[in-house]
């Protein structure tokens, strides 16, 4: 089983020597990094990159410059969780859209890194800034119809069957599974996939992963909602799934809300039991902290980690790279993955507490 443990900070650290290219007129350089909005948890880690980067270049850079770390507001709901205008298609990608014109019009930036909320939502304005000759770096979520220049992230297609292959492994290639995914609810009580491309590739890479497994079974496709940490849906449909069918041996998380989520051995003690007696194993998307004590704990085996300080550091240096190179790129700029297992999950800590993720991790001793 091949591991993608390449660094993204390598990455970008080989694109950024100051240029003999660069203007030498001293001109500023201001790159905006836009998170998703101020309640999306995967952020602490990405602002942490971007200050670094920041730091680092006002050290290096022939020319001064100005990183500003915006973080979108939270989308606005009534009593019950639910869009204060429920007919606005893009009501939760509106306190992002309000960022990028400003950063775009007020604030004339000259680089765009951003976690795209909502691709079809956001097209136009990221055409619309690169028409502007802003260079725009996508992360996490992407708009991959807009002409950004190009989007930093893990392949989720790729990651999904890299993982479907772990719990086969672990499993010994046989038995029943669960898949829970982020879904969104309708109206009538109840749930659709969500349309995010990073969950739609993730659920075609399990998919076509799990067809190489004839005697493995998808016994039930759970909901998971977003964005609620202190709310155990997540956790209270994954124990029903083992409730009602426990033959279940295995689950895969492709959103892995239920493992951030509070109480898990109090909403789901069925599920706590038999994790913890390795009558089922599992295997999860993302590293944070949290998720790690999860691990410790023995409710999951295999962790894939995205380059979450990468979605600051790697794109503030790609952005600033674009500009005072006008570097080509491609459309897509693969950040790779970790792989955290409990044999090397005190390596992963310890690397996330610096801040420094140049030490590769011990591979996972629970795979080939």
């Amino acid at each position: 089983m091949r591991h993608q443990t390449f660094s993204g900070i390598l990455l970008a650290a080989s694109l950024l020597a100051c240029s003999d290219s660069e203007s030498a007129t001293g001109d500023p350089i201001t790159i905006a990094y836009i998170t998703h909005n101020k309640c999306n948890r995967f952020h602490d880690l990405g602002r942490e990159g971007a200050r670094q980067a920041s730091t680092e270049l006002a050290a290096t850079s022939a020319r001064p410059v100005e990183v500003l770390i915006v973080d979108p507001e939270c989308p606005a709901l009534n009593e019950n969780g639910e869009p204060l205008d429920p007919d606005d298609e893009c009501y939760f990608s509106r306190p992002q859209m309000t960022v990028l014109e400003d950063v775009i019009i007020n604030k004339k930036v000259d680089a765009i890194s951003v976690d795209v909320f909502d691709g079809v939502c956001e097209n136009d304005i990221i055409n619309r800034a690169v028409d502007a000759g802003i260079k725009v770096v996508t992360y996490g979520g992407d708009a991959p119809d807009s002409r950004r220049h190009t989007y930093y992230g893990m392949d989720n297609k790729a990651a999904a069957a890299f993982l479907m292959d772990a719990l086969a492994t672990i499993n010994g290639k046989t038995g029943k599974i669960a898949f829970q995914t982020m879904m969104e609810e309708n109206q009538d009580g109840g749930f659709t996939p969500t349309a995010a491309g990073t969950f739609i590739d993730r659920t075609a890479g399990f998919s076509e992963a799990l067809e190489k497994y004839p005697d493995m079974t998808n016994a039930a496709t759970l909901p998971c909602l977003c964005c609620d940490y202190q709310d155990p849906f997540c956790t209270q449909q994954a124990e029903q799934a083992l409730e009602e069918d426990p033959e279940i041996t295995g689950f895969f998380f492709s959103y892995s809300k239920l493992l951030g989520e509070p109480g898990l051995e109090a909403n789901a003690p069925l599920l706590a039991e038999k994790a913890r007696a390795k009558e089922i194993h599992s295997v999860a998307f993302d590293t944070l902290p949290e998720y790690l004590d999860r691990m410790r704990a023995g409710y999951v085996d295999v962790l894939l980690g995205q380059k979450l300080f990468g979605w600051g550091y790697d794109t503030v240096m790609l952005a600033y790279d674009l500009v005072t190179t006008d570097r080509q790129v491609d459309s897509f700029t693969d950040a790779g993955w970790y792989v955290v297992c409990p044999n090397n999950l005190d390596e992963f800590e310890r690397n996330t507490q610096a801040m420094d993720y140049r030490t590769p991790l011990s591979d996972c001793s629970l795979l080939p």
